[in-house]
């Protein structure tokens, strides 16, 4: 551009940054950068002065300093340098290419106005003598020469002849809102921070989740020379991992072996494991929650009494084992290797009976996974079997910021660490009211969704509270095509009774929603944990228990002295 040009752009840009009507933005040095188009290069360019008039739209001012002229040839100079386009093409170039960048914004509303100038400092248009154009697509009405530059109130002046020049009688039919002007504004000097999604987060936190630890691996090479083992990991040690792992271990080597659990979504999860899959296909493999195996086995003894409509405690608590227990005559004997996880959460009778499915019920292959500090609905019964207890204290799951808040809340014996280092603070929002609450779900969802680009089928929403008294269930359809899920469940919230097997898959675009009781046992890439009352006297363990089910991000929505304190 040379000293002259620099020398004009500045003492241009001071004058209509003086002389700007009311609420009118100007930028200068705007630049642009135009994709290619068919069979064309990729463009760029720079605008020396870009205004946003609200009265018109876009104003795009092209400066050239010292002498002007162009050739009858239609060459254009300034100084000896000649231009490769004329002032006013390079202006309504850049022009055009803004407007498409603004229009293409998500957040810009209708169409957008643009004109363009030239403004000329070095040069007097009384120079042209009678003719005050420079050509017939350079009309002097659009030149800003020395003299509209001389003072604020001539400058002033010449704004309003260009845009009388293109708006005529229409002005202000193209005006633009409030909001049109700070869209324009952000597009053209937009304040950026670039940082990674949590998407990405959590796939570079996949790839560390991967490996095993080396005590896992130790743990399951001491496994195969004891026929009967108490394994005791903290969450996230992998202990399902393992259980999953023995379970097919035990089957490839012709053992009748029996998978059970606690929780129904864990038995859907444990079926549907590929490594599983053709072992239950082969009947080698029963896979089930301790209730599913009472409910089959007491069918096919014909002493299962009749399901009521909405089973509640006490069909899970008396009937059903008490069915089990009348079955184990005809069924008992059967099962060469019996492998539970959630152990912490089976009663002492149950855990008894399922001893008596074995055909060598003192000595049988049997393995029990647990976490006493998981123990929610009962305290933990394992060491009731006399097994030889093996420790399994990595935490290979959380992320570390997760892990330091989960582990504030830990009651048990291991001495816990994390494996991993990732991760970002989990998010604490504040909400003191159902109402509130819900709310608060909404946003956090759809900012996961539509600002962090995570995959509605990676997020959970945990409830302190059963699905039949969460006020974020009855809502459950948000803005923003935000669904939650639950097929276990019923609209009340209320249990279908319906075994693992029976539950539908999750439709494709849903979140599920989950109770953090019945979610034990599993893991989502985020979790958020809602509806966590104060007084809830097992608050702590159901803290450590529903945050440690997320292995990359945590949000927990409480109010606002619960937050407070985990903050």
């Amino acid at each position: 551009m040379g000293e002259l040009g620099e020398r004009a752009e500045r003492e241009v840009e001071a004058r209509i940054r003086a002389a700007l009507p009311d609420g009118a933005r100007c930028f200068a040095n705007v630049r642009w950068l135009a994709p290619p188009e068919h069979g064309k290069p990729a463009r760029n360019g720079e605008i020396d002065l870009l205004l946003v008039l609200p009265q018109v739209g876009l104003l795009v001012i092209e400066t050239k300093g010292g002498l002007i002229a162009r050739s009858q040839t239609g060459l254009w100079y300034a100084g000896s340098r000649q231009l490769g386009s004329t002032p006013f093409e390079q202006a309504e170039t850049s022009g055009r290419v803004m407007a498409a960048k603004i229009k293409a914004d998500s957040r810009w509303p209708g169409a957008l106005r643009v004109i363009h100038a030239v403004a000329f400092p070095d040069t007097d248009r009384a120079s042209l003598g009678r003719a005050m154009d420079l050509a017939p697509d350079a009309p002097g009405a659009l030149v800003l020469d020395r003299a509209d530059l001389a003072t604020d109130a001539a400058t002033a002046a010449a704004l309003a002849r260009v845009i009388r020049h293109w708006e005529g009688d229409a002005l202000g039919v193209n005006r633009l809102s409030d909001h049109q002007v700070e869209v324009a504004c952000d597009v053209i000097e937009p304040e950026v921070v670039l940082r990674a999604l949590l998407r990405s987060e959590i796939e570079e936190g996949e790839r560390e989740l991967r490996a095993p630890t080396q005590m896992q691996l130790s743990v399951l090479r001491t496994l195969q020379g004891k026929p009967r083992a108490s394994i005791l990991g903290c969450a996230g040690a992998g202990k399902s991992l393992l259980a999953i792992e023995k379970a097919r271990r035990l089957a490839a080597d012709g053992f009748d072996t029996v998978l059970a659990c606690f929780n129904q979504p864990l038995a859907r999860a444990f079926a549907r494991t590929p490594e599983l899959q053709p072992y239950i296909a082969s009947g080698r493999l029963v896979v089930g929650t301790f209730h599913d195996l009472c409910r089959r086995l007491a069918t096919e003894a014909g002493t299962l009494p009749s399901q009521p409509a909405h089973p509640g405690r006490e069909w899970f608590d008396i009937e059903l084992p008490g069915a089990l227990e009348r079955a184990l005559p005809t069924v008992g004997g059967r099962v060469q290797a019996l492998v539970v996880d959630e152990g912490q959460d089976f009663d002492e009778l149950w855990l008894m009976l399922l001893e008596q499915l074995l055909v060598d019920p003192k000595r049988g292959v049997f393995y029990v996974f647990h976490d006493p500090a998981q123990a929610i609905y009962r305290p933990d019964a394992v060491a009731t079997l006399g097994l030889e207890e093996y420790p399994l204290p990595d935490n290979c799951r959380n992320a570390r910021p997760i892990h330091d808040l989960a582990y504030r809340f830990y009651d048990g014996t291991l001495p816990a660490e994390a494996v991993r280092e990732d991760g970002r603070e989990p998010l604490i929002i504040e909400a003191s009211s159902p109402e509130a609450t819900v709310d608060a779900v909404r946003g956090a969802l759809h900012d996961l969704v539509h600002v962090e680009k995570v995959d509605r089928a990676q997020i959970v929403v945990l409830t302190g509270v059963s699905l039949e008294h969460s006020a974020t269930w009855r809502q459950r359809r948000f803005r923003g095509d935000l669904v939650l899920w639950n097929g276990g469940v019923d609209d009340d919230g209320r249990s279908r009774g319906l075994s693992a097997d029976q539950v539908p898959d999750q439709p494709p675009g849903t979140i599920l929603c989950e109770s953090i009781y019945r979610f034990k046992g599993l893991e989502r890439d985020v979790v958020v944990l809602a509806e966590i009352r104060p007084d809830d006297e097992r608050l702590e363990r159901l803290l450590y228990v529903g945050a440690t089910r997320a292995k990359h991000h945590l949000v927990v929505i409480a109010p606002p002295t619960l937050a407070r304190s985990l903050r």
